[in-house]
């Protein structure tokens, strides 16, 4: 396709400083001396400090120091604080900013911070400091005045996990609320309906536990205050207290210097050009005018990242760029959930980071060239904020330009800069614009996907049958009479939910579906087709290091990851359990039986290929005389398989497969006719599918199903069963 390439300016913003007068006392003893702290930051502690709000939601712009704004109460009241990210990458950034605050404000030793993920508890566990899990987190929560973790966990414990048969159901998670006193959830506008559901279930136990007593409080950063958890925090009866910058005046967009006693420089000015090619297609076309460039232009003063939808399209691109790159003494490296910790750890220091969403939220890396994709609003918006935070790389070389190169859909490009219909264009070529305008534009100009706004009463409510039945456990039933009652009316305020009927539902489900209630339990849904992968790609070695891997090195090389990508995309060679698990062992991964079997394959990774295989699911069962009630709804298969040309893996396999069951949805309709009459998120997976009997059609697994489900029962959506469809 022919390029569309425009270009506009951003102007630098400045964020409002706190007048020295309205800083309490209590701050300024403590505080470093050259610490000035931003007027949202200070209303973010006051209003968690003044008792009054039980919910504070902080929309700042990136690189404004949410996250000290989330401290503030541990680094001068010594007040618990949990705080959960989404992504480990961003836990393990965090931890790094968490030990530079304790030291700028001095207070090692009163306040020690830790990280707590699900690989972390499993490497205690294996080093054999501890048996169980639910000891890890005991002693992690107990020894620390900060804990990093992730919602997940949380979740979990929320549920009542990591207990044993006859530990009473709260003996874990009672203990995390007699420990903390604030919660927050950053970045959390990422996540969507079953998150959201998951997470005010876990506010309502806790609010109904801790009671006046002992009230706890939540801060939620960067997340949008209406939406669908503004409506469940309003019904719930929550007191909300949202700190809006930009609606507060708080923001100074300009190129001139303003007075530095009362702004400080968030966001540099930044050129971003607009194009409606592919980010593969943008490489081949601008790799010598544009993007090495720019690289030979600045030289020691240019940083950058490329950042796009596939983890397969970032490898392609890292063996393409690195040697190229590599000619001129600039490195290439990958940042993808594919890449080992030790390579996403060096490729921050890398002259151009290839990433996907493992560095889209939150982490902070000192870039002035940025390339990205974006699936809609929010990746573009989340992304564009990787640019301009930091005036230099670090390491004493300036930034003198930042650049972005912003790769949008071609409907998307058209809604920005020709009109729509009657609609005129929302920015100009070779205008200027503030950060606020063009994420006003950005957001009219992508179209809003489906929320599955009824999610709760689809599959929600089991994750609150399940807690009001673990509340009625001998251990613990006397005790919690009021919590019941309050959870009882709780969970018909918020999410209309009948608890008698609930718990006769449960039940019933997990008696007839079990694999269905696990699912619907879980954070972020299952990973069914989760293989294990050894990785002798050459991107799995650093450049320039030797023969002899570090030990970080060689577990990295042992994997999980989708079979449905690697399937697609990826060079594969069949190894079996067996194999599999001794070669892990090899290279030091600490794998039990019951992990290896549960896999669904188990491959040696040789390397991405130049080009995506189709791959389609074969349905090993005949579905022509399946009835209406059968299509469109969440049941558990059998018989999947696939079909995926030129490889020579498949027969063994598609054997490992048939023997497993598969929480699945299925729809006589094209995946991408189903995507677009159902406003599904752009990166939403639905596969194509054939039946032993010849139908074709779509099959969502797992999470999204239950997704699936719910949004077609939203818009009454035909599947299938003697209908004539799509």
């Amino acid at each position: 396709m022919m390029e569309r390439s425009v270009r506009i300016t951003t102007l630098p913003v400045y964020s409002k400083l706190t007048a020295e007068s309205d800083v309490p006392h209590r701050i300024k003893q403590s505080r470093p001396d050259d610490l000035r702290l931003s007027r949202h930051q200070l209303s973010t502690y006051d209003a968690l400090a003044s008792g009054d709000y039980d919910v504070v939601i902080n929309t700042a712009m990136t690189g404004d120091g949410k996250s000290l704004a989330a401290q503030l109460q541990t680094l001068v009241d010594s007040r618990s604080l949990l705080m959960m990210y989404p992504t480990n990458e961003l836990v393990r950034d965090q931890e790094r900013q968490v030990a530079q605050a304790v030291d700028q404000w001095k207070q090692h030793g009163k306040i020690r911070a830790t990280t707590m993920t699900g690989d972390r508890l499993r490497e205690i566990v294996a080093a054999g400091q501890f048996s169980r899990k639910a000891a890890v987190i005991r002693s992690l929560a107990a020894n620390n005045e900060i804990l990093l973790t992730n919602p997940d966990i949380v979740h979990y414990m929320a549920q009542f996990f990591y207990t044993r048969r006859d530990d009473a159901p709260d003996a874990l998670f009672g203990r995390l609320l007699d420990l903390f006193d604030l919660f927050v959830f950053d970045e959390f506008h990422i996540f969507q309906a079953p998150q959201i559901v998951a997470v005010i279930n876990a506010m309502l136990l806790i609010r109904a536990i801790t009671g006046e007593v002992q009230p706890k409080r939540f801060l939620f950063l960067s997340a949008t205050p209406g939406g669908l958890l503004g409506e469940y925090l309003e019904r719930a009866g929550f007191r909300v207290k949202t700190i809006a910058p930009a609606a507060d005046g708080f923001y100074l967009h300009t190129f001139d210097s303003p007075d530095e006693s009362l702004w400080r420089p968030i966001l540099r000015g930044s050129e971003i050009n607009f194009s409606a090619l592919r980010a593969e297609a943008w490489a081949e076309a601008h790799l010598e005018d544009t993007l090495l460039a720019f690289f030979k232009e600045h030289r020691s003063g240019a940083k950058g990242a490329f950042i796009v939808n596939s983890v397969a399209a970032a490898h392609r691109l890292v063996e393409k760029l690195r040697p190229v790159f590599a000619r001129e003494g600039l490195t290439v490296l990958p940042n993808t959930g594919l890449a080992g910790a030790e390579t996403r750890k060096a490729s921050r220091e890398a002259d151009l980071l290839v990433g996907t969403s493992t560095v889209d939220v939150g982490v902070d890396f000192r870039i002035n060239f940025l390339v990205f994709e974006s699936r809609d609003a929010g990746t573009f918006l989340q992304r564009l904020g990787r640019l301009g935070r930091h005036s230099d790389d670090g390491r004493g070389h300036r930034f003198e330009q930042f650049t972005a190169h912003a790769l949008v859909p071609s409907f998307v490009h058209e809604r920005l800069f020709a009109g729509r219909g009657a609609d005129p264009a929302l920015l100009a070529d070779n205008g200027e614009f503030t950060r606020e305008h063009l994420s006003v534009a950005i957001r009219c100009a992508y179209p809003v996907p489906c929320e599955f706004r009824s999610y709760a009463q689809k599959w929600g409510w089991i994750q609150s049958a399940h807690v009001y039945a673990q509340l009625f456990n001998p251990t613990v039933k006397d005790s919690y009479i009021d919590v019941r009652e309050r959870l009882k009316a709780d969970y018909w305020d918020v999410f209309h939910l009948s608890t008698g009927r609930a718990l006769q539902g449960y039940q019933a489900l997990r008696a007839e579906a079990r694999q269905v209630v696990e699912e619907a339990q879980s954070f972020r849904g299952g990973s069914p087709f989760d293989c294990g992968v050894i990785d002798e790609s050459a991107l799995a070695r650093l450049p320039g290091s030797d023969e002899t891997l570090s030990q970080e090195a060689a577990r990295d090389k042992v994997k999980r990851y989708d079979l449905m990508m690697l399937a697609a995309n990826a060079d594969l060679e069949w190894l079996g359990p067996q194999e599999f698990a001794r070669v892990a062992r090899a290279y030091g991964a600490d794998l039990t039986p019951t992990e290896v079997e549960g896999m669904a394959g188990w491959f040696r990774l040789r390397g991405i290929g130049s080009e995506r295989k189709n791959v389609t699911i074969m349905l090993q069962q005949e579905v022509g005389a399946w009835g209406a009630e059968r299509w469109g709804e969440v049941q558990v298969i059998a018989g999947v398989t696939l079909e995926v040309p030129f490889v020579d893996w498949l027969d063994e396999l598609n054997r490992h497969l048939r023997q497993r069951k598969f929480v699945a949805l299925l729809c006589l309709c094209a995946p991408k006719e189903l995507i677009y009459k159902l406003y599904l998120p752009p990166m939403f997976e639905v596969y194509p599918f054939i039946s032993r009997d010849g139908l074709e059609g779509s099959i969502a697994f797992a999470r999204d199903a239950l997704l699936l489900h719910a949004a077609i029962e939203e818009r009454g959506f035909p599947c299938g069963g003697g209908a004539v469809i799509c």
